[in-house]
């Protein structure tokens, strides 16, 4: 069906409206998410990534959400939206995120002997909803585990670059001793997740937003040749054995 001019010039004014609406809908939830933050925290945020959920089905879709850190404190990279079954009502794991960073920087003197100088690693907390809050934002890592909750996971993510599919030979020791190292937290659970990237990929950012992300190894925008998983649950006790986790990618 061919649409004239008249019926163009009619609908286009429509068009235009919607759009300018969208995006107008779409500033304001930003707005109201950032002055959520910026009263609950005192601080100042940059939002990285804008989700719109549904306006609809927010309790089964999900409603307005943005991926931020804090201005400067682009490693404190965070997720907070609006509440899905309260409207006006938002959430955000902000606490979690400077855990986060408190348990790499803690961790890094003997992570970073066992990868090489090139590797991309940050130490991820995962924690129920419900089991901590903002009012926690000043309360260190050690203390919420000691006094709070240690019902918690943790998880080293790291991307270990190479020219090619590597020797998983080589890796059986440091990878070992990696998972002695995050086994050491009086914690429920505790694993490593190792990827072997292509030597060119820009992964930095990947894992710097890895607890936010949700992007496995396998739907990485880059060339990933294999993963290693390991878990303190799985009966591990000697090197040779990390091999059996090795996951080798198809091309």
């Amino acid at each position: 069906m061919k649409i004239t001019k008249k019926v163009r010039s009619i609908l286009l004014p429509f068009v235009l409206l919607i759009g300018v609406t969208g995006c107008m809908n779409e500033k304001s939830s930003e707005n109201a998410i950032l002055t959520y933050l910026e009263e609950t925290y005192n601080e100042t945020f940059e939002v990285e990534t804008f989700n719109e959920g549904s306006t609809i089905f927010k309790n089964m879709y999900g409603a307005d959400k943005v991926i931020v850190h804090p201005k400067g404190k682009p490693e404190h990279v965070f997720l907070a939206g609006e509440d899905r079954d309260h409207e006006g009502e938002y959430y955000d794991n902000y606490v979690l995120s400077k855990w986060s960073d408190e348990l790499t920087k803690r961790l890094k003197p003997e992570i970073s002997k066992l990868l090489p100088e090139d590797a991309e690693y940050r130490v991820l907390l995962f924690v129920e909803d419900g089991k901590y809050d903002s009012s926690m934002k000043d309360m260190s890592v050690d203390d919420y585990f000691a006094n709070v909750n240690n019902d918690v996971s943790i998880e080293l993510k790291a991307a270990i670059k190479s020219a090619g599919k590597p020797n998983v030979t080589d890796y059986n020791e440091p990878i070992y001793q990696l998972l002695q190292v995050v086994k050491q937290m009086d914690v429920k659970s505790s694993r490593v997740s190792v990827g072997f990237v292509d030597s060119a990929a820009d992964i930095y950012d990947y894992i710097r937003t890895s607890s936010v992300n949700n992007t496995p190894w396998s739907n990485l925008d880059a060339k990933v040749y294999a993963t290693i998983m390991v878990d303190k649950r799985f009966a591990i006790s000697d090197t040779s054995q990390i091999e059996e986790y090795y996951k080798e990618f198809k091309e």
